[in-house]
């Protein structure tokens, strides 16, 4: 994607041409916006997809401030929402693959449900956001019910600073169970719903292939569950998690998963 950004187009006129071919444009990996955007102890210094916040941090990261720098936009007038809204119109609809920086405001959110209908894989971040009822949560629900191409979802968190909300990973699972019949990979990082929520995985999901849990909190008993009701997991990544102890039962347990690491 950066290459069709910022070299491509810039060869000839050929190229710039072909540059916004939509088929190129079908795996959309957004980097994450550089930590120094983000206050350590009061969420978020500005919002990243607004251009009207006069607080905004010199840099946004290397591929953002290449992104100012080649199509000289002032970086008072710089939206990371706006970029991301002009990369997924020229996939028009046709991308597959889509990672989404942390910090990506529901506006957002709801632009790529509107176009993004094929999406395969999708990235998210659930930090304190992700909480029940709040606006980026609901506008997460109405994006994964319209992902109904869906295999792979990855929720990922910067950090635990935000393990004591409650996040609305019941009404989340419920949606895929019922919009997107073909999901088989579930990766969550940094996060407290395999805490909360892996007994719903195993109702909700129980066919499904392929799990990591990254330095999550899994509870025991959740994970004896788990393994007796997901039959059909082929992998299972717990690397660096906590709350639990692979023990003879959970090594018996899990003797079926052709891929086991913790």
């Amino acid at each position: 994607m950066e290459e069709l950004l910022y070299d491509v187009p810039f060869v000839c006129k050929s190229w710039h041409r072909a540059s916004h071919n939509p088929s190129c444009w079908q795996s959309l990996i957004f980097p994450d916006i550089d930590h120094n955007a983000v206050d350590e102890d009061e969420n978020i210094k500005y919002d990243a997809s607004s251009a009207d916040n006069e607080s905004k941090p010199q840099s946004f990261g290397a591929f953002y401030d290449r992104f100012m720098h080649e199509y000289q936009i002032d970086s008072g007038r710089f939206s990371i929402g706006g970029i991301i809204k002009v990369v997924i119109k020229r996939g028009n609809g046709l991308a597959t693959v889509l990672k989404l920086p942390q910090n990506s405001t529901e506006e957002v959110l709801t632009s790529v449900s509107d176009v993004c209908p094929g999406l395969k894989f999708l990235s998210l971040s659930c930090d304190y956001k992700f909480s029940i009822l709040s606006k980026y949560s609901l506008a997460v629900l109405e994006l994964i019910t319209n992902c109904t191409n869906l295999e792979t979802l990855s929720l990922e968190s910067s950090c635990h600073r935000y393990g004591n909300q409650r996040f609305n990973h019941v009404a989340l699972l419920v949606q895929i169970s019922i919009h997107c019949k073909n999901v088989v990979d579930l990766r969550v990082s940094n996060s407290q719903i395999c805490k909360y929520g892996t007994r719903s995985i195993t109702a909700l999901l129980p066919k499904i292939k392929y799990l990591s849990f990254r330095k999550c909190d899994v509870d025991q008993k959740d994970l004896i569950s788990l393994l007796l009701r997901c039959k059909e997991l082929v992998l299972l990544d717990m690397r660096d998690c906590v709350g639990f102890k692979v023990d003879d039962e959970i090594s018996k347990l899990a003797s079926h998963i052709s891929t086991f690491v913790y």
